[in-house]
């Protein structure tokens, strides 16, 4: 439903395919059908087409514009797809095969990082995110020092692949949890999953965005990272009475319950 009132079918999500995604600012609602991608504005029912050949990479975090690939021989072209006209922007960004790419900053810079998780499968001890103009050029990086923001004895400095970035203002938050395994002589019913927690980067300062430490799964109860949105860390939690939406407050840990969620909900988030 629109903020209009006008409703409008999404029709069936494929849970192996990437086919809708929503704008930071909640305004902008993209869906792939026909095989191309529609935005759809849903402050009314205009609906703006993606020229065919063009695939959604990232929102930028002000919802002003969408970052599209368009695969040419073995390497991708990078491309601004502004809003509310809809009008297409080649930039100069070069193929980034091997990046992930986390944020799309304000749709005039791209944050970035090559994570692959580490010898023996285990997670890195740290994450640096590079941040290039469009144009390929005056690239920097920020990074999340585990070791500086992960408090002594409970998590041992390592980047868990579950990464967001986005938000408001934008910034990147990963998940941090026990590098090392439990002793191996120790039964398997009497160890304890490692204490998780979340730790993030102010991608415009540099600077620390805080720490989350999250209930650690044990039987029917736990917390899982879902993502950003505006100013809140979004959460999935499990109790003994049912599954709800969380939002977490970045600089004091504090949670609200947005509402309770249906068995096997599937949440689609701003930004994502």
């Amino acid at each position: 439903m629109t903020a209009t009132g006008d409703q409008f079918a999404v029709g069936l999500a494929t849970m192996s395919e990437f086919s809708q995604a929503l704008s930071p600012d909640g305004r902008w609602f993209a869906q792939r059908r026909d095989r191309q991608w529609w935005i759809r504005d849903l402050t009314g029912t205009t609906d703006r087409a993606v020229p065919p050949g063009y695939e959604l990479r990232q929102w930028s975090t002000d919802g002003q514009a969408l970052l599209l690939g368009q695969t040419t021989g073995t390497s991708e072209a990078y491309t601004a797809f502004t809003l509310p006209r809809g009008e297409l922007r080649p930039l100069g960004l070069p193929a980034m095969p091997a990046r992930r790419m986390l944020a799309f900053l304000d749709g005039r810079e791209l944050a970035t990082a090559e994570f692959n998780l580490g010898a023996n499968l285990r997670p890195r001890r740290q994450l640096t995110i590079t941040i290039q103009d469009v144009d390929g050029r005056n690239a920097r990086s920020v990074s999340i020092p585990t070791t500086q923001q992960v408090g002594p004895g409970d998590i041992r400095n390592a980047v868990a692949p579950v990464i967001r970035g986005g938000g408001n203002p934008p910034s990147v938050w990963a998940v941090v949890t026990q590098q090392e395994q439990a002793p191996t002589g120790q039964p398997e019913q009497t160890q304890s999953e490692p204490p998780w927690a979340l730790v993030g980067v102010n991608l415009r300062s540099g600077q620390p965005a805080g720490r989350i430490d999250l209930v650690t799964p044990n039987n029917d109860q736990g917390e899982e990272f879902l993502g950003l949105a505006g100013t809140e860390i979004l959460l999935q939690r499990w109790t003994t009475h049912g599954t709800e939406l969380v939002a977490a407050n970045p600089v004091n840990g504090q949670r609200q319950v947005f509402t309770s969620l249906p068995d096997y909900a599937r949440l689609t988030l701003p930004g994502n």
